[in-house]
Order: C-alpha cells, then structure tokens, then sequence
C-alpha cells in the first residue's frame, strides 16, 4: 500500500512542504476569521489551496476523481469545526493532514473491499456447482437485496437505480435531478448504508458481499 507524508505536528517544516509563497500570517487570520464563521474568509482559503490540495493527494490515490472528492470532504469537515480553528498556529499543514489522514483511511478501505471482492468471486465461482438448497439461499439473498432498495425513501431509491442500474454518472444524475453532485453522492452514500443494516439486520451474508462490490465501483 501507498504511504502518505503526514506530519507529526502541525509545522509545514515537519514532511509537507508548504509553497514558499504561502503568507503564514495571513493563513493564520483567515482561520481566526473563519472559526467566527465568516463564510467569504473560507472561501478565500478554499480557493488558495483546493487546488494545491487535489494535486498532492492524487499521487497518492492514483485517481483525480477521488482526490477531488476528498478535497471536498476535507473542506467541508473543516467548516464544520471552524469554531476550533481559532488558535491553530500552521493552517495549511493543518488542511494538508486532515487530507492525507482521509487518503489513508481510503486507501485502507479500498484495500479492503479488494480482498471482499475476491473472496466474492470465489464466492460466485463455487455457485456454479451449488446444491438446489444453496441455489435457493442465493435467490432469497437476491430477494432481500431488491427489498432493501424499494425499502429507500424514493428520492434515495432513484439516485440509487441511475446510479447501479442505468449506469450513469453522479454529474449525470445530477443533472437529471437538478441536484448537487455533492448531494447526489451523499444520497447514494446514505443509500448504501441504509441497504448494509437491512441486510445485517437479516443476517444476508451473500447479500453484504454484493454489496461490497457495489462500493468498490461507487
């Protein structure tokens, strides 16, 4: 597995380099203005550092995509911790943590829905040679799995359907739906778990590995 440069304190000395052009002064007075919630202060660091941000992570991740998405995910978690922010002495080593520490959880994951996905592999392989009663536990497996998704509140349901039924992508969605792609993933996202704890919830163990392809390819 890929490791991430992440620093053992917030100092932009400490592993992560901070671009020399960086006004430390002036990161430190944005974050004091954003911790009193002032929204153009944030916008003002998002716009000096997204950028900077989804082109280091990407190195890691191997995927604009993802790295853009975890760009988000990362500005959004600060936003909603902007009240502690006040006193942080290195704000860009800060932001530059918090997205390698999301990297690395998923990268992690990945990694693991890998290993999930081969075991259902072979899973489906030993299928070919199941028994009537086996055949039968797969079916109702199925069964659950499609209850579990008319089961979703509609609009959840649907950005589930054009998202693993027709394929299409989440700009596409929402397009289609006059949403956020931001919505839209937290849509599906919501969908997903929603779908996990009702299969939990009825022990469809073939189910849950279904499903775990499903996330691998989200």
């Amino acid at each position: 597995m890929l490791s991430l440069l992440i620093p053992t304190n917030d100092s932009p000395d400490n592993n992560i380099k901070v671009l020399e052009n960086s006004d430390l002064q002036s990161d430190r007075l944005i974050f004091q203005r954003i911790a009193q919630g002032d929204a153009q202060a944030f916008a003002t660091f998002y716009e000096a550092y997204a950028v900077k941000l989804a082109l280091y992570i990407s190195r890691f991740l191997g995927s604009d995509l993802w790295a853009e998405e975890l760009v988000q995910d990362t500005f959004l978690k600060l936003w909603s911790i902007r009240e502690t922010i006040g006193e942080i002495e290195y704000p860009a080593g800060f932001v530059y943590r918090m997205i390698a520490n999301r990297a690395k959880d998923h990268l992690k994951r990945q990694e693991h829905e890998i290993k999930l996905q081969q075991h259902m592999a072979r899973y489906l392989e030993q299928a070919n040679t199941n028994t009537t009663q086996e055949q039968v536990d797969y079916q109702m497996s199925e069964k659950l799995f499609r209850t579990a998704v008319e089961q979703l509140p509609a609009q959840r349901a649907l950005v589930y359907r054009m998202r693993h039924e027709q394929g299409l992508s989440y700009e596409e969605i929402a397009g289609e739906l006059g949403l956020s792609r931001h919505t839209v993933r937290n849509q599906l996202n919501l969908a997903l778990q929603n779908i996990r704890t009702y299969l939990l919830d009825h022990g469809d163990i073939t189910g849950l590995l279904v499903l775990c392809l499903i996330l691998n390819n989200s």
